[in-house]
């Protein structure tokens, strides 16, 4: 059973290992998507602190070749291709794993510069701030703590669509906060980005993560959780860019009729 569990565990790609995980992570080197020379050439896609997408090319090489103290310690390049500014990491290597044991830029400051690019205008501060925080305390090894602020973006979401709407929808806040976090989704779903009622089981995990997963297992499961809360706030940015595109056409159609007809 334990052996098929492996089989179907999810394969690390190159943009996991260089711009997801933490540093001291073990994984190892059956997990890799590529054998571990392989896995350490070609190139790489991300995003770049500079404001763009790119991509990287990585070049590897084996600090011990001249000093026996170094012997499993490598170090990486990953240049730019469109700019040239290079990305530095440190790994070590043993017969069965590796991990990261340094990098620069730091893994908070690349996935700063990307949210900052893509949410920074378009978040509340709240949640951008959140998202921020649970970043931060994932890359220091937070594991539970990087949850509690995903789970309140979740909760922000839940909490700002009642205020919206809870006008047409009649209800008390006493009456509504008493209700589970299911029923909350459930009363609200016909005001909430689909992703988010899709994923309402997230809600539960996020919680059992604070209070009884233990670290390690937060962290192994911050990516998909991350995403997950990621996907619903793209959802809700589209949903609400589209709204305010189609009041604004309203207005103008309106507008014109008015000219029209009055000529």
């Amino acid at each position: 059973m334990s052996e098929d569990v492996k089989e179907e565990k999810e394969k690390i790609s190159k943009h996991k290992f260089f711009f997801e995980l933490p540093l001291y992570t073990p994984i190892e080197l059956g997990d890799l998507e590529k054998s571990f020379w392989e896995f350490f050439k070609g190139d790489v896609d991300a995003y770049s602190p500079d404001g763009f997408d790119t991509t990287y090319t990585i070049a590897i090489w084996n600090l011990g070749q001249s000093d026996s103290t170094y012997n499993g310690y490598y170090a990486l390049n990953l240049e730019c291709k469109r700019k040239g500014n290079t990305l530095e990491f440190f790994i070590y290597k043993t017969n069965e794993a590796i991990m990261k044991v340094g990098q620069l830029l730091s893994l908070v400051d690349l996935q700063y510069a990307e949210i900052e690019k893509k949410y920074d205008k378009v978040l509340p501060r709240q949640d951008l701030h959140d998202l921020k925080k649970a970043i931060g305390l994932m890359t220091h090894g937070a594991g539970a703590g990087s949850l509690v602020y995903l789970r309140r973006i979740f909760e922000n979401i839940i909490w700002n669509t009642y205020k919206e709407y809870k006008a047409s929808i009649g209800v008390a806040d006493e009456e509504f906060l008493k209700k589970r976090m299911d029923e909350k989704v459930d009363f609200l779903k016909t005001f909430l980005p689909s992703q988010l009622v899709e994923m309402k089981s997230i809600y539960g995990i996020l919680s059992k993560g604070v209070h009884e997963l233990t670290e390690e297992e937060c962290l192994t499961y911050f990516p998909a959780l991350k995403l997950s809360i990621i996907l619903i706030l793209d959802q809700k940015i589209e949903e609400d860019a589209r709204s305010k595109k189609d009041a604004e056409t309203k207005r103008a159609i309106a507008d014109i009729a008015k000219q029209i007809n009055g000529k």
